[in-house]
């Protein structure tokens, strides 16, 4: 819908990973404007080797933070119109320098038209960042819709109209 409309955009979204038996065994990071290329973001300790290791951790994954900047850190000095950004979860905020460029982009002086961004519900959030999240609920440029089974299939028909 986006491309029709001749803005230019960029971002990323994480894409849950399974192994040969269908259980889940990690994320990626997959690029908006290049889908095959995919970063790993997180693994459980069973697929990776001691010394794959990550001090960050959610859970049983074992979180890969520089991987993650690399390559999404770059999205935020595109020219895009509009940003994706899929997700503001608890593995993408090990990254301070990920977290910096969200406060730009949403509350500083980013040039972006328009951002979609994906966030927890603010039970969810660890503490440490629920300061960030309330941010986004009291921001009135920022509009927050909760995504649940029923609306989920809809979104682009709910989200198109708001950024034309």
């Amino acid at each position: 819908m986006i491309e029709e409309e001749n803005y230019k955009f960029n971002g990323f979204y994480t894409e849950e990973v399974r192994g040969q038996d269908g259980n889940r065994i990690g994320f990626d990071i997959v690029l908006v404007k290049n889908r095959e290329e995919r970063t790993i973001l997180a693994r459980i300790e069973n697929v990776i080797t001691h010394s794959q290791y990550s001090k960050y951790k959610v859970g049983n994954y074992h979180v890969f933070r520089n991987n993650f900047e690399v390559a999404v850190l770059p999205i935020f000095n595109s020219n895009a119109d509009i940003l994706i950004i899929d997700e503001i979860g608890k593995m993408e905020l090990f990254s301070q320098k990920f977290q910096d460029e969200i406060v730009k982009l949403f509350f500083g002086t980013s040039n972006k038209s328009f951002v979609i961004a994906t966030i927890p519900q603010v039970h969810k959030v660890p503490p440490r960042y629920l300061s960030l999240f309330q941010k986004f609920h009291k921001d009135e440029r920022c509009k927050i819709i909760t995504v649940n089974r029923q609306n989920r299939n809809n979104l682009p028909e709910e989200i198109f109209p708001l950024i034309f």
